[in-house]
């Protein structure tokens, strides 16, 4: 009798023991778990998640080939490729001054498979003068990449040889200049109609699809001058093919000192073009974050900057806090400005 108590005692003991052990086993096993979530969740917020990018991304530019933005953004995404572990595919999407490229970039899943290039501030004056399917609202900041500032140009052997000239012969000519521009109320629009209202000058606008469209009308002498970006006619102007009037900067451009500031002539007026990078608004945080990262990188890389100073494109990075803040900015001026310009 006593010894089937005692194995009883030592059964009980038993299952105590294993019990515990149980339970102690469980716990260590449900803290590694835990502690593997969170080194997972860090390693997705430091390199972009575990599943991103899984497959190709696609960058929107909303502008042809060949133009300004475009060059940027393939100098730029060819040196973040180096990086990057998935193909970045370019997509031209031109139309409607940016609006098609924009739409559709801003209408894609928040995923990070669909980011793409804005011009400003474009991007902010089509909304306001038009309905869209977009607004800037829709867009997340990645980070700035370019300012390309903007001058008024003419063909090397026109009859105007400077500012002067030009600003005469269309006080005494009212509306008989023209000058082409990148599309009704993008920015090249806007520059050119600024620098008229500041001048006293009327002349006729001439709205093509793009920069480069525009740029072709001044070389094949159907209109008598444009407003373009640097990087857009500085080789045409170093070949002597078109000569620069005015810079719209606050100080002459480095490479084009022979050139006078629109403001140092009278003109308080300052124009160019900021290009950026944005992905769908609600696209997760840590993938907007391995992106900047990403580029940023690539931006600031000596290939980079070679191969964006030889294209003339002048480097301007903006964090994107600062990207926003910059949109809202332009956004304002647009607002205030574009009324009195009666475009």
């Amino acid at each position: 009798k006593k010894r089937r108590e005692v194995n009883k005692d030592i059964n009980f003991v038993n299952k105590n023991m294993k019990s515990k052990f149980l339970k102690v086993f469980s716990s260590v096993v449900m803290g590694a778990v835990l502690l593997s979530a969170c080194g997972t969740d860090k390693s997705k917020a430091e390199n972009g998640g575990d599943k991103y990018p899984s497959k190709p991304v696609n960058v929107i530019v909303a502008y042809k080939a060949g133009g300004g933005t475009d060059v940027g953004a393939r100098i730029l995404v060819s040196e973040a490729q180096k990086s990057f572990p998935q193909p970045f595919v370019i997509v031209n999407k031109p139309g409607a001054d940016g609006e098609i490229g924009y739409t559709e970039l801003l209408k894609s899943e928040a995923d990070g498979y669909t980011i793409g290039f804005i011009n400003l501030p474009t991007f902010v004056s089509i909304p306001l003068q038009r309905k869209t399917n977009f607004q800037k609202e829709d867009a997340q900041a990645i980070m700035n990449h370019v300012y390309d500032p903007g001058v008024l140009v003419v063909r090397e052997d026109s009859k105007w040889k400077n500012l002067e000239e030009f600003v005469e012969d269309a006080k005494q000519n009212p509306d008989a200049l023209t000058i082409s521009n990148n599309g009704t109320g993008a920015s090249n629009h806007i520059g050119a109609a600024h620098f008229a209202y500041e001048a006293g000058i009327k002349v006729t606008h001439v709205p093509f699809g793009g920069s480069t469209d525009m740029i072709a009308a001044l070389r094949g002498s159907h209109v008598d001058a444009t407003v373009a970006k640097i990087s857009e006619v500085a080789s045409l102007v170093k070949n002597k093919e078109l000569r620069i009037l005015g810079t719209f900067t606050d100080e002459r451009l480095e490479g084009f000192e022979d050139v006078p500031t629109l403001k140092e002539k009278g003109y308080n007026v300052l124009f160019g073009s900021a290009r950026a990078l944005v992905a769908p608004k609600g696209t997760p945080e840590e993938i907007i974050q391995y992106l900047h990262d990403t580029f940023k990188t690539a931006l600031e890389s000596p290939e980079n900057i070679e191969k964006s100073n030889n294209a003339n494109l002048p480097l301007k990075y903006m964090s994107g806090e600062e990207l926003t803040n910059y949109i809202n900015e332009q956004d304002q001026y647009i607002k205030e400005m574009v009324p009195k310009l009666g475009i």
